[in-house]
C-alpha cells in the first residue's frame, strides 16, 4: 500500500495513492490528509516503533477503504 515515508523532527509521514498521507506524531496520534487537507484522525494506545506506526496507518486506511467499498456496494 505504501512504501514512501518522510521522517522529520515533528513526526513521520506515510504517503499513499489518491493524494492521501498520514502523519504520526511519534506518540499515539495520527492525522489523515487528502490533497493537503485534514480529513480524519485516529489514536493508537501504546508506544510504537516507526515500523509499527506504519503498520497501524496501513491497517487503518485499509479498513476505511473497505468500509467505503461496502457502503457503495449497498447503494447498487
Amino acid at each position: 500500500m505504501t512504501n514512501k515515508f518522510y521522517q522529520g523532527w515533528l513526526g513521520l509521514w506515510f504517503f499513499y495513492d489518491d493524494e492521501i498521507s498520514i502523519h504520526w506524531d511519534r506518540k499515539n496520534e495520527f492525522d489523515v490528509y487528502q490533497n493537503h487537507e485534514k480529513k480524519n484522525s485516529f489514536t493508537v494506545v501504546g508506544t510504537m516503533t516507526p515500523k509499527q506506526a506504519e503498520e497501524q496507518a496501513d491497517e487503518w486506511l485499509a479498513d476505511v477503504l473497505q468500509e467505503e467499498k461496502l457502503r457503495h456496494a449497498d447503494a447498487f
